[in-house]
This record gives structure tokens, sequence and C-alpha cells, in this order.
């Protein structure tokens, strides 16, 4: 008859040669409890969030959103979230390339502070694949575009990006927008109120360009003064 007793010998060799079932256990059950919550937790809905990707180099999109969130809902009271994210398309790096592709394939992101040259570059077939036409907007006065020259980003009849070069208040938060436009994607599931958010940023952070390469812009963000 075998020998199934609990003796003190057994459970040290037991924890001694089993110690990492429990932790591989316990790594499990800490993954699925992440897993569930992941899945289970509140994501506001496409037309009550509004992402905004920056790819015109850095800035500092924690204090962006924290400053410029209120604002838009002082307009659009009914949005639940603002996201900024920075994806420098200036740079060497093909990692920010590939993050703005995947995004992009994906239907994410509502407004686009992007280099010109790659507002060219998506335009060159069809606009309207990459871009809202944003001259419904303009004539309504929900994007206050008067005094701009918006010839280069003028195609069909159609309006499809705003200059940003006077946006010199974006230096406070890192932010140099000289040759770079302010642009709807063609996907975004929140249009209207990216339409609102271009239009604040065209009055809030309206300026002179102070930014140096040789300095450090980062001031005191304009919305605290």
């Amino acid at each position: 008859m075998a020998d199934n007793r609990m003796t003190k010998e057994r459970i040290k060799n037991h924890f001694f040669y089993g110690w990492w079932k429990y932790v591989l256990a316990v790594v499990l059950c800490v993954f699925g409890v992440d897993m569930v919550f992941a899945m289970t937790a509140y994501r506001p809905p496409e037309d009550k969030k509004t992402e905004w990707f920056v790819l015109n180099g850095y800035m500092d999109a924690e204090q962006m959103e924290q400053d410029f969130f209120p604002v838009i809902q002082s307009v659009c009271p009914e949005q639940e979230m603002l996201t900024v994210m920075n994806i420098n398309l200036t740079s060497q790096d093909p990692y920010a390339r590939m993050q703005f592709t995947t995004y992009a394939a994906a239907g994410q992101g509502d407004v686009a502070l992007m280099p010109a040259d790659e507002w060219y570059r998506l335009s060159l077939e069809d606009v309207t694949d990459s871009f809202v036409d944003l001259t419904p907007y303009i004539q309504s006065g929900v994007i206050d575009a008067s005094g701009m020259d918006l010839t280069a980003y003028s195609k069909n009849g159609g309006i499809y990006g705003i200059p940003a070069d006077g946006l010199g208040g974006l230096n406070a938060y890192g932010n140099d927008p000289r040759n770079a436009c302010l642009c709807i994607m063609a996907y975004s599931g929140n249009q209207d109120t990216a339409a609102a958010a271009i239009g604040l940023m065209l009055r809030e952070f309206e300026g002179e360009n102070t930014f140096s390469e040789n300095e450090d812009v980062m001031q005191e963000p304009i919305f605290s003064r």
C-alpha cells in the first residue's frame, strides 16, 4: 500500500521543486484579471473623443491634454476625452512612419498637426481619401481662417488643410509649427468636434513663433498664465 502521508519533509520537497508552478499561477491570475479589466473598461464612443496626432515634431502631450481639453469642452461639452499623441514624421526613426501607418490603417486619429510635405504626399492622388474638406466649417465660421492664404491646401474646389505657421503659442509646449498644417483625417469618427478643435487652436495658439533649434522653448503653458 502506497504511503501518502503528508509529512514536513514531503511538503518541503514539494515547494522546493514545484515553486515555479505557484509563481506561474499567480502571474496568470494577474494577467487574467488585467485582461478582464482591459476588455470591460469604459471607452468613450468615437463621437465623444478627439485624437490629435502631432506629426511635425515634439509636443508636451500630457500638458496639452490637461490644458486644451477644458477649452474643447467649453464649446463641445459632450466630449469626454482628448488624446494628444507624438508621432514625429520629421525624424529619421522608421518606427515613427510604421506607427503612423498602423494607426491610419486602423482608422485612428481625428486632427493632425502635419508637416506640409507629408500633406502633399498624402494628397497626390484623391485628396478626399486622406482628408476632410474644411470648406463648410470655414464658411460657417467654426474655423476662422480670415486673412490666411489657403491656396497651398486647396484642391478640386475644396480646402483640406489650414497653415499652422502662425501658431506660435505651441512653442510653450515644445512644438515648432512652421511648415506644418492642421487637417482632419478622412476616417475621423468625430469630424465636427475635430473642426471645432482646429478653430480653437487657431484662436488660442495664435502668436509669434519664437522657436529656435538652439534654445529651450518649454515655457509656461499659455492657459495657465
